[in-house]
């Protein structure tokens, strides 16, 4: 029944569409993700895993991600157990539909749960479509404070993490992402709006610069490299 009146009130308060999901931080593992992930991503509940959620964010926004991760987790290690949950962070970033287009999503977390120490256990997040209201700009992370406690919003966040220099370009990445899905030359191009010539000519970069000389040879690198 919570959940059910939960469910209701995100349908009220989030504008576009939205899907959400339970994660047990002790065993980074998605616990519960609810069936609207399909509207948003196209994927279904049992398909979002944390490997595929790490596989889809998009590269240029990975630094982002982990720097904020880590800044979330110095302030929440500074808070007292009861102050815990009256904090939940904000913070965007793009991730990969199913089908390869990028979309950029706002992200919202609360803890659920604790160990006695203060020890986050449990989470509850929100992914919201928000690519209309921000199409293009950089990510940033705010931490909102809930029953009086103060907000911190447009966070400077400390660079432990510096991506290094892209291989392909995103054009690349994308040509990539169809072919080790199995798609050919031609379905490439029109899911792309590109001539098959052009398509033809980003394989053959692709595999120059991948050192590559087939697509099966292609995908078994992408997959060991992390290129996707």
């Amino acid at each position: 029944m919570d959940l059910e009146i939960y469910k209701k009130i995100l349908n009220i308060v989030h504008v576009g569409n939205f899907y959400y999901w339970i994660l047990d931080v002790a065993s980074t593992t998605i616990k519960f993700t609810s069936p609207d992930i399909a509207n948003v991503l196209g994927y279904t509940p049992e398909e979002f895993m944390m490997n595929l959620f790490f596989q889809i964010i998009h590269p240029d926004d990975v630094s982002y991600f982990i720097n904020f991760e880590n800044k979330v987790a110095e302030f929440f290690f500074s808070l007292d157990i009861v102050r815990i949950f009256k904090y939940k962070v904000r913070s965007d970033y793009r991730l990969r539909k199913k089908n390869g287009e990028y979309i950029r999503i706002l992200h919202h977390v609360i803890t659920l749960q604790t160990t006695e120490n203060g020890g986050v256990t449990k989470s509850f997040g929100i992914h919201t479509d928000i690519t209309e209201l921000k199409p293009e700009g950089t990510p940033t992370l705010s931490i909102i404070g809930m029953d009086g406690e103060p907000s911190y919003l447009n966070i400077e966040v400390e660079k432990v993490f510096e991506p290094t220099k892209s291989l392909l370009s995103d054009r690349e990445k994308e040509v990539l992402f169809h072919i080790i899905h199995g798609k050919h030359s031609s379905e490439i191009a029109e899911l792309l709006g590109l001539s098959k010539h052009t398509v033809l000519n980003h394989r053959r970069n692709i595999l120059a610069k991948t050192g590559t000389k087939s697509t099966a040879e292609l995908t078994i690198k992408t997959i060991q490299e992390g290129w996707m």
